[in-house]
């Protein structure tokens, strides 16, 4: 993507069939947050939780950037905010407890805040040329757009604090290792490689995919047998929630192993 891209759009919002894109478009800026970004961007994953034609976000950048976060000239007392003004001016995924998947496709840098905007997300494809860092240290500063927490729960305690009280970046292949990403593509890959991913969750059922989703998540915070009861329990209601989806779509693959056979 050209950064001579025009940036009077520096959100793009597109949809494409049950999946949402969400572009950042500032390429001179490295695709960072001033305040007016910041209210657009959770006016949209406002809408697209509420859009039931929707189904996946995916997020990627213009430019050499994923994002670099806050943009400090341009939101210059964000940072000296009351923490619940930040917290809800500054969100991800994550933070707004979207219900439905979100794909982080990395182009570039993902820096500070844009790194914790992709560790915000449920699943990350990354750019050979993706590079991930909390550099925040460095400044005297720490993480607060949700690094400390998101990215020890992804990587393990000890690689996240390696990373953190360090300030040093990773780049693709050791995000890989550390499975802070999913997959790893050729950057002219990157978007198509996510929508691929995007597609074939949409050809998962209409309930199981969020329900997934929410057990997975909340199943976290509990002991392994409070858990794994939590998950009967949920599997009980999309059985109940959803089964005419699960009787046709059975039959259907009744159907295709049939004609398999004949």
């Amino acid at each position: 993507m050209s950064e001579e891209n025009n940036e009077a759009e520096p959100l793009k919002w597109e949809k494409q069939n049950d999946i949402a894109v969400l572009t950042l478009n500032r390429p001179k800026a490295m695709n960072s947050f001033d305040l007016d970004l910041m209210a657009e961007h959770r006016r949209r994953l406002e809408e697209f939780e509420a859009d039931k034609s929707l189904r996946v976000l995916i997020y990627t950048g213009v430019g050499r950037a994923f994002s670099t976060g806050i943009d400090i000239k341009k939101a210059p007392d964000f940072l000296h905010w009351k923490a619940e003004d930040r917290h809800r001016t500054w969100v991800t995924p994550y933070s707004m407890e979207i219900s439905k998947p979100t794909i982080a496709a990395v182009n570039g840098y993902a820096m500070g805040g844009g790194c914790e905007l992709a560790l915000g997300c449920d699943l990350r494809v990354a750019s050979e040329k993706a590079v991930f860092g909390l550099p925040e240290v460095l400044l005297g500063a720490l993480p607060g757009g949700g690094g400390t927490q998101t990215l020890p729960r992804l990587i393990g305690l000890g690689d996240a604090l390696l990373m953190m009280l360090t300030g040093e970046s990773v780049d693709a292949a050791e995000a890989l290792r550390l499975r802070l990403v999913q997959k790893v593509v050729p950057a002219d890959q990157l978007l198509d490689e996510a929508i691929k991913i995007g597609e074939a969750i949409c050809r998962g059922g209409r309930n199981a995919v969020p329900l997934i989703k929410e057990v997975a998540t909340e199943g976290l915070k509990l002991s392994i047998s409070e858990a794994l009861w939590l998950e009967q329990i949920y599997f009980q209601r999309n059985r109940e929630e959803a089964s005419e989806e699960i009787a046709e779509r059975l039959r259907a693959f009744q159907d295709r192993s049939k004609k398999g056979k004949s």
